[in-house]
């Protein structure tokens, strides 16, 4: 709330602000992905993962990654370095995925505010394109909600009852400009800050039409490639002006922006395998990926048949 409404108390609506950030570090990038039979091993613990919620089939974590506690610890330094910028939370969505409602909860946590319930929303969940076929497997809101490491709102009627398994790209892009109004719908009176804990395409697919940017500009054959260069718990902060109902977006300096601004992270993870990319030291602050350029090449062969008549843009905004 403004210094100006918490004084005069004047004004239907204030200033509001949506912060979109991807999870924090996973489990089965970064331990492998047998994780879960080691985990499995240690007597269902393991030092690099502080907490799993019980869910109806232990084998779904398979499908629904944890956190590892450095994930959990980088979730913590977001909610921090918000809580500095001037954006403690006012309210707050997540995808089902249990990365996303660990990272909501360790940003709420660090920031004292874990009174702010969590509403579990699916439609803030990926492209389901990028599991190839694999299930969608969540742990239910109640289940979430009776543990007490996390505050969950179990009576929030989702936005989205759920979300296709066959959803490509495009349908992605529309889901997501959809519940960004709804979202907005529901807090454009109240003002404040609202926060989105999503996932790699979450920044690009929500803030694309608060940016202005029209419609036939989305590039969803390219998605997963933006995708790829978010950082974990990376962010976009987004303020709309209460008189003049202007977007505005602010990509922190300190943090590895999908958008151009110079990067100083290059931990980056893609979204369906386990690997890691680094500067090039040739590159004077290019990303060289470690991807094979046989499977990237592959990957590149399946978008072209997948959208046939896509047609290149008029000019890379990304460059």
């Amino acid at each position: 709330m403004s210094f100006m409404r918490r004084m005069f108390g004047g004004g239907e609506s204030d200033n509001l602000r949506i912060i979109i950030t991807r999870h924090g570090e996973r489990a089965d990038f970064a331990i492998g992905k047998q994780w879960l039979s080691k985990v499995q091993q240690n007597g269902s613990y393991d030092p690099r993962i502080s907490h799993l919620a019980e869910r109806p089939h232990f084998r779904d974590w398979t499908y629904d990654s944890p956190l590892t506690v450095e994930g959990e610890n980088q979730s913590a330094h977001v909610g921090k370095k918000l809580l500095h910028l001037g954006y403690p939370i006012d309210y707050c969505y997540s995808s089902p995925a249990y990365r996303s409602v660990q990272t909501a909860t360790g940003i709420l946590e660090s920031q004292g505010r874990k009174a702010v319930p969590i509403n579990i929303e699916p439609g803030l969940f990926e492209c389901p394109a990028w599991y190839h076929g694999k299930p969608l497997k969540f742990i239910p809101p109640e289940y979430l909600a009776a543990d007490r490491r996390f505050n969950i709102n179990a009576e929030y009627a989702p936005m989205y009852g759920g979300v296709d398994e066959s959803e490509d790209e495009r349908i992605y892009y529309k889901r997501s400009r959809t519940l960004v109004r709804e979202i907005i719908r529901a807090h454009k009176r109240t003002g404040g800050t609202v926060l989105l804990s999503g996932h790699g395409g979450s920044i690009e697919a929500v803030t694309r039409g608060l940016r202005g940017m029209r419609q036939r500009h989305e590039k969803p054959e390219h998605l997963i490639q933006e995708a790829l260069r978010v950082d974990y718990c990376n962010f976009a902060i987004l303020e709309r002006d209460a008189r003049t109902h202007h977007w505005t977006v602010r990509f922190p300096d300190s943090y590895n922006s999908p958008y151009g601004v110079q990067l100083t992270q290059q931990s980056v993870i893609p979204l369906y395998g386990p690997t890691t990319e680094h500067l090039n030291k040739r590159g004077r602050g290019r990303l060289a990926t470690a991807v094979p350029p046989a499977r990237a090449q592959r990957a590149r062969t399946r978008t072209r048949q997948r959208y046939p008549q896509a047609r290149p843009p008029r000019y890379n905004q990304y460059r």
